[in-house]
């Protein structure tokens, strides 16, 4: 019997690469930004915000990524690292789960170059520090699909039931995920011998699996929480009244496309100057299945996009993030499958070059330029705020009310970690209104139309009021100041 060892050292060079890379995306994407910025980013702060409640349901997204920000906040002592951490830990377990995917159809050293393929996605790097309902995806979309792909191919009961929990906990993360449950089943519907499987026991059991696993949270949503959602949604999404026929119907879908044409012409330029050859359709039955099951799950979302799109709804060019997990697999299936030792020296030397060019990139741009997203001195300004609140009331601060980016700072980074309750978010209103009014809190925000809405609905007409200009700077960037507003809200008790 092998040892572990042994059968690491029997791996192709493909297969340690991969391993490498992911271990260097894993350290260096959670070290560099832990050392770079001195907060956390917008998303990652609303994160941990509306997360901390722990509640079945918000206003703006499902539940899933605020629990798990809140829970890694609350477990790690509110340090920073740790939420990087998160984040790199999706994008590399997802591409752990592609290579597994792809061994389903090719062989190991095929397989690493599929799951090597996301390093060059731009949502794979420069954009992973931020953590934020997307990130979850670029793990939960590949878990879902490998299920998927095991199920259909082995139709064993342990499958399916992990299909329905992976693809219970992708609705719960994110309601975009109801277009990769399409693609599963179009992908399904297209041969006879699939089609079969629909009537057999296996996707009922993943249904009702993942029924299970959003039955809390539907439950939440029927109750009055899918109001909730709409109404927001409605409010974020809808055009101005001014917009021309052509924004309205044809200038997202251009977005869509365009955007989705350069993210995959990096990765298809990688293989084309590793391989030096040109793609063609594959011969072998495994490899155009692989390549049809590449496409549907690329394909179907895309197509649902676009056809969204031209009906003249709103659609966002980050709802892409989570669908190219299969560029790999399709990219692999359209190459032949033998791989030169120049292939594959040329193809690491590509995959080594453009990682470390994002990482330098990345790291250039936080110490030379400021932004408030980056360099605001987050513990300082929150511990001057808690000390001024706690001079003009006499009592500790329990909760604040301000814009995403103020409450995040404030439940973060704060002494005593307050509750921070997003004003203009209806579910977060609903929870922790009732403790404002009860206890007070403090109304935080650079915009005084937020801080005039905290006071009209918790305070009083004579709430004191204050602004505080904050300076910021990159390491070798150039100086900025901040200005952010106060209002220190009574209980009602106090009134």
């Amino acid at each position: 019997m092998k040892t572990i060892l042994q059968t690491v050292r029997e791996m192709p060079p493909m297969v340690h690469f991969l391993g490498v890379v992911v271990l260097l995306q894993l350290v260096l994407w959670t070290l560099v930004p832990s050392l770079l910025y001195t907060i956390l980013p917008l998303d990652s702060l609303e994160a941990v915000a509306w997360g901390s409640g722990f509640s079945l349901g918000n206003a703006k997204h499902p539940p899933l990524t605020g629990w798990i920000a809140g829970l890694t906040a609350s477990a790690t002592g509110h340090a920073d690292w740790p939420v990087y951490l998160l984040s790199q830990l999706c994008v590399t377990g997802g591409m752990v789960c592609i290579y597994f995917m792809a061994r389903e159809y090719f062989g190991r050293e095929e397989s690493a170059a599929a799951a090597l393929t996301p390093v060059f996605i731009y949502y794979y790097s420069i954009t992973t520090p931020e953590f934020n309902v997307n990130l979850p995806m670029l793990l939960l979309w590949p878990a879902a699909a490998l299920c998927f792909v095991r199920a259909y191919r082995h139709d064993l009961i342990r499958d399916w039931i992990l299909l329905g929990v992976c693809s219970g906990l992708c609705f719960l993360c994110k309601y975009y995920s109801m277009l990769l449950f399409l693609a599963f089943a179009v992908f399904l519907l297209l041969t006879k011998e699939r089609r079969r499987l629909i009537l057999s026991a296996g996707p009922w059991i993943a249904a009702a699996s993942a029924f299970l696993v959003i039955l809390p949270h539907l439950m939440w949503a029927f109750t009055g929480g899918l109001a909730m959602m709409e109404e927001y949604v409605e409010g974020r999404m809808a055009f101005s009244p001014d917009d021309t026929w052509f924004h309205r119907h044809i200038a997202g879908v251009l977005v869509i496309l365009g955007t989705a044409a350069g993210v995959g012409a990096v990765p298809l330029a990688a293989f084309l100057l590793a391989r030096l050859q040109f793609p063609h359709k594959p011969a072998e039955s495994g490899r155009r299945e692989a390549l049809v099951f590449a496409a549907v799950m690329m394909g179907v979302p895309l197509f649902v996009l676009i056809v969204i799109g031209l009906s003249g709804n709103a659609i966002r060019a980050m709802w892409l993030v989570p669908l190219f997990f299969p560029l790999g697999i399709l990219l692999t299936a359209l190459f032949p499958a033998e791989w030169t030792p120049g292939q594959t020296l040329r193809f690491r030397l590509e995959t080594a070059a453009f990682f470390i060019a994002c990482l330098i990139g990345i790291t250039i741009a936080g110490m030379v330029h400021s932004t408030n997203r980056r360099n605001f001195p987050a513990r300082q300004f929150a511990a001057e705020a808690v000390r001024l609140y706690e001079e003009k009331t006499g009592r500790p601060l329990e909760v604040m009310i301000g814009d995403a980016w103020a409450s995040g700072l404030m439940r973060h980074y704060a002494p005593g970690h307050p509750q921070g309750c997003i004003w203009d978010n209806r579910g977060e209103l609903e929870r922790l209104g009732p403790m404002l009014r009860q206890c007070g809190g403090l109304a935080v925000s650079d915009d005084p139309n937020d801080i005039d809405f905290a006071v009209e609905h918790f305070g009083t007409p004579d709430t004191p009021r204050m602004s505080l200009p904050i300076e910021y700077s990159a390491l070798f960037g150039k100086k900025r100041t901040k200005t952010i507003n106060l209002a220190f809200l009574s209980s009602s008790a106090a009134k």
